[in-house]
């Protein structure tokens, strides 16, 4: 699929939850709130794919590391 593409299916999604929404944008501020939806939504977008353990080295640790000496 195109970037063209890609963009009017944002853009109809966009429409449609503002729509829902019943929010009024400012013309001159929907297109910067657009981009912003696109960014959030590609930010969404990349939390939703699987993960190993691995992706995660926050939650590794090494057990004699983390007791107290003396």
């Amino acid at each position: 699929m195109s970037d063209i593409q890609d963009d009017k299916g944002a853009r109809i999604a966009f429409q449609k939850i503002t729509e829902t929404l019943g929010l009024t944008l400012p013309a001159d501020r929907e297109q910067a709130i657009f981009e912003g939806y696109k960014g959030l939504r590609a930010m969404a977008d990349g939390l939703r794919r699987p993960r190993t353990a691995a992706s995660e080295p926050a939650g590794i640790f090494v057990a004699g590391t983390i007791g107290r000496e003396g």
